[in-house]
C-alpha cells in the first residue's frame, strides 16, 4: 500500500534528513505569540499576516456550545452555509461566494475531501475534537493547490501539554440531545500526549416540510412525517517525543464515524439514513539543521467513507483515500524567510458506481518568501501541480503591506488559483444523454482574485475592511443544450465581489463584536445570483467575563437569497438570536448553557428543509485548572 510505503521513507530517511514539524502544525504554538500558519504555511503573528484570516480558539468552541461546526461557521464573515436537514446531513459551505468544493480542508495539515463530490465533510467534524480552526478567506492554491480557489479551513485537533489535565464533559438538551466526552492529555519532560473520545446523540426534528403547505408548489414524494435524528461517535489522539534540543517526533490520529436519518422516497416509507466515516492519520519528523533552517517530514493517509441507505435495495457506496507526502524547508534569510516544499498526493475512489478511472496522482513543488522591511510587508507564493490526469497547472500570488502609522496599515494582493475536475465530473457513468453524466476532456476551473484591505488597531479597538473581487472561469457545470443537459462541460464566468467589514472593542470585563459582509456573487452569462448566497450578511455579538460567571449574546442575520440557478425560487431572509452562559460553581466544575434560536424564528437554508427551532442545550464540565 502506499501509506506503507510512505512509512518505510519516513523511517529509512530519519537519520539523514534533518526534519521538522511542517509549517501547518501547532505542536507548540501555545510557547509563542499568537500566530496563525494557514497563511503563510510558516509560523506568523497574526497581526502581520497580510491574508484575511479568522482565528477560533478552543474557548470559542465551548462558547458554541451543543453547536455543529456548521453552525460555528455560519456565524464567521465571509462565510455562509447551506444544509439539507438538521445535525449531520448534507452541508455547504461558501467562503466568499465560491462553491463548497472550492474550500480546502485540512486537519493537521493533512488534505481531507471527498475525490467523489469534491467538497469536504464538514458536517461530519465533532467539535469535541478541535482545539483550533484556521479560516483563510481567498484563493490560495499558489500554497495549497487545487480545491483552494475560496478558501482553506484548517482544523488543529487537541494537543499535549506538560502536565496532566483531564477533561469530561456531559450535557442535555433539546431534540432528545445528549453528548459526552473524556479528553486526557499531558506531558512529562519531553514527551507530550493527548486522547478524546466522545459520543452525540440527538433524536433530531423532520427534516422535510410537509408539501401541503406549499401553495402552488408540486408535492414532493420524499416526505415521511418522523424525526430525523443524528448519531455520532469520535476519538483522536497524539503522542510526541522531542529529542536533542529542537528535535521531535510524533503521531497523530482523527476518526469520527456518523450515522444521520433522512425522508427519502414513497411509497415505502423506508426510514433511510446516511452512514458518513472519516478518519486522517499521520507521522511526522522533526530537527533543526541549523539555528536558521528546519526541514520538515510528514507522511500521511485520510479517509471518507459513505454508505448511503435510501432503501431495502443495497446502499450505495463511495470511499476516498489520500496517501500523502510533505516535505517542506524553512530558511531564515538574512532579508525574510524561505519556504521550499514538496508534496505527494495519490487520490482513489472505491464504489459502487463503476468509474472509467478510480485514481490519480499529483506531484507538487511549492516557493514562498516573506520579509517585513521597516514599515513595508511582503510576500510572494509560487506553486506547480502535475496531475496525472490534466498535465500541469503553476498558481501564484503577490501581497503588499505598508504600515501608514503604528495603528494603520492598508495591504493588497493578487491570486490566482484553480480546482481540478472532480471524479464524478469525470468519469461519472453515463445513463442516458439527460442525465447527469462525466467528461473526461474537462479543464480545471481557473481564479483570479484580486483584493484591498485595510487595518486599524489602537488599544482596545479593531477594524478591518477588505475588498475582493474573484473572477473563476472554465466553470464546470451541466451542458446548456437541451440534448446534452446532464453532460458536465466547462463554460461561462462567475464573479465573486464584496465588502467584508469588522470592528472589535475590548471594555474591562466586556467585548462587542460586529461585523457585515456585502457579496455579489453571479453568473458572468446571464447576469443571474449564484444560488444560496444572500446579498449581505451580519452579526452583532457582546460578550461578558468574569471569575465565576461568563455570558454572552449574538445575532446572526442573513439576507434573501435563490436556491435555483434560475432564481425563480426564493429563500426568505432571516435573523438568530442566541446566547450562552458558564458558571464556575466550583474550582474545576463548570456549568454551560447554550440557548439557540431563542426567538423560534422559521427558516431556510435550502428550499423544503427545516432547521432547527428554539433549543436549549445544559452541560457540566470537569476541567481542572
Amino acid at each position: 500500500m502506499m501509506y506503507l510505503r510512505f512509512v518505510g521513507i519516513a523511517a529509512l530517511g530519519a537519520p539523514l534528513l534533518s526534519v521538522s514539524l511542517p509549517a501547518v502544525s501547532a505542536q507548540d504554538e501555545s510557547a509563542l505569540e499568537p500566530v496563525v500558519v494557514t497563511a503563510t504555511r510558516q509560523r506568523q503573528r497574526a497581526e502581520d499576516s497580510l491574508a484575511s484570516v479568522q482565528v477560533l480558539e478552543r474557548e470559542d468552541i465551548e462558547r458554541a456550545g451543543h453547536s455543529t461546526l456548521i453552525e460555528v461557521l455560519r456565524a464567521l464573515p465571509g462565510l455562509q452555509v447551506s444544509a439539507n436537514g438538521g445535525p449531520g446531513s448534507n452541508a455547504n459551505v461558501y467562503i466568499r461566494g465560491a462553491e463548497s468544493r472550492h474550500t480546502l480542508l485540512l486537519i493537521d495539515g493533512i488534505r481531507v475531501g471527498s475525490a467523489s463530490s469534491g467538497a469536504p465533510a464538514l458536517e461530519n467534524l465533532p467539535l469535541g475534537m478541535i482545539e483550533r480552526i484556521e479560516i483563510l478567506r481567498g484563493p490560495a492554491s499558489a500554497l495549497y493547490g487545487s480545491e483552494a480557489i475560496g478558501g482553506v479551513i484548517q482544523v488543529f485537533t487537541r494537543r499535549g501539554e506538560p502536565g496532566f489535565r483531564p477533561e469530561v464533559f456531559v450535557g442535555y438538551g433539546t431534540y432528545d440531545s445528549f453528548q459526552g466526552q473524556l479528553s486526557l492529555s499531558g506531558g512529562v519532560d519531553r514527551i507530550r500526549y493527548s486522547l478524546t473520545a466522545g459520543q452525540e446523540r440527538t433524536e433530531g426534528f423532520n427534516s422535510k416540510r410537509d408539501p401541503a403547505v406549499w401553495a402552488g408548489t408540486p408535492p414532493r414524494t420524499s416526505y415521511w412525517d418522523d424525526d430525523d435524528g443524528f448519531h455520532s461517535d469520535h476519538l483522536s489522539g497524539s503522542l510526541s517525543l522531542g529529542f536533542r534540543e529542537r528535535d521531535e517526533v510524533g503521531v497523530s490520529f482523527t476518526q469520527a464515524d456518523a450515522r444521520n436519518w433522512y425522508d427519502a422516497s414513497a411509497p415505502s416509507y423506508f426510514d433511510s439514513y446516511l452512514d458518513k466515516w472519516s478518519s486522517t492519520a499521520s507521522v511526522f519528523l522533526r530537527n533543526a539543521l541549523s539555528a536558521q533552517w528546519t526541514s520538515t517530514l510528514r507522511v500521511g493517509q485520510s479517509e471518507e467513507r459513505s454508505r448511503n441507505k435510501a432503501s431495502t435495495a443495497l446502499p450505495s457506496r463511495f470511499d476516498t483515500r489520500q496517501d500523502q507526502l510533505v516535505w517542506q524547508h524553512d530558511v531564515g534569510l538574512p532579508l525574510g524567510s524561505l519556504m521550499l516544499a514538496y508534496e505527494y498526493v495519490e487520490s482513489s475512489l472505491d464504489s459502487t458506481s463503476v468509474y472509467r478511472k478510480d485514481s490519480r496522482r499529483v506531484n507538487s513543488a511549492v516557493l514562498g518568501w516573506s520579509a517585513k522591511i521597516d514599515a513595508h510587508h511582503l510576500q510572494l507564493n509560487a506553486r506547480h501541480d502535475d496531475n496525472s490526469q490534466f498535465g500541469g497547472k503553476t498558481t501564484g500570488m503577490l501581497a503588499y503591506g505598508y504600515d501608514l502609522t503604528r495603528a494603520w496599515r492598508v495591504r493588497g494582493s493578487v491570486a490566482t488559483a484553480f480546482n481540478a475536475p472532480t471524479f464524478n465530473q469525470l468519469y461519472w457513468p453515463m445513463t442516458s444523454l439527460t442525465s447527469y453524466h462525466g467528461n473526461p476532456d474537462l479543464k480545471p476551473e481557473q481564479a483570479l482574485n484580486r483584493e484591498l484591505g485595510v487595518r486599524w488597531s489602537e488599544g482596545a479597538h479593531l477594524l478591518e475592511l477588505n475588498y475582493f473581487n474573484n473572477r473563476v472561469k472554465d466553470l464546470i457545470a451541466s451542458n446548456p443544450v437541451r440534448a446534452l443537459r446532464g453532460q458536465q462541460v466547462n463554460i461561462g464566468e462567475a464573479s465573486l465581489e464584496g465588502i467584508e467589514f469588522g470592528y472589535f472593542l475590548t471594555l474591562g470585563r466586556f467585548s462587542f463584536a460586529t461585523g457585515v459582509d456585502f457579496l455579489e456573487a453571479k453568473d458572468e452569462n446571464n447576469d443571474l445570483r449564484l444560488p444560496r448566497r444572500a446579498r449581505t450578511a451580519g452579526f452583532v455579538r457582546l460578550d461578558h467575563a468574569a471569575d465565576k460567571l461568563n455570558w454572552g449574546v449574538e445575532l446572526n442575520a442573513s439576507g434573501r437569497r435563490y436556491d435555483d440557478a434560475a432564481n425563480t425560487v426564493e429563500l426568505h431572509g432571516y435573523g438568530l438570536l442566541n446566547a450562552y452562559a458558564h458558571y464556575r460553581f466550583a474550582p474545576d466544575w463548570r456549568l454551560e448553557m447554550r440557548a439557540n434560536n431563542i426567538l423560534d424564528k422559521d427558516y431556510e437554508l435550502a428550499r423544503g428543509y427545516r432547521t432547527p427551532g428554539a433549543s436549549l442545550f445544559v452541560g457540566v464540565r470537569y476541567a481542572p485548572r
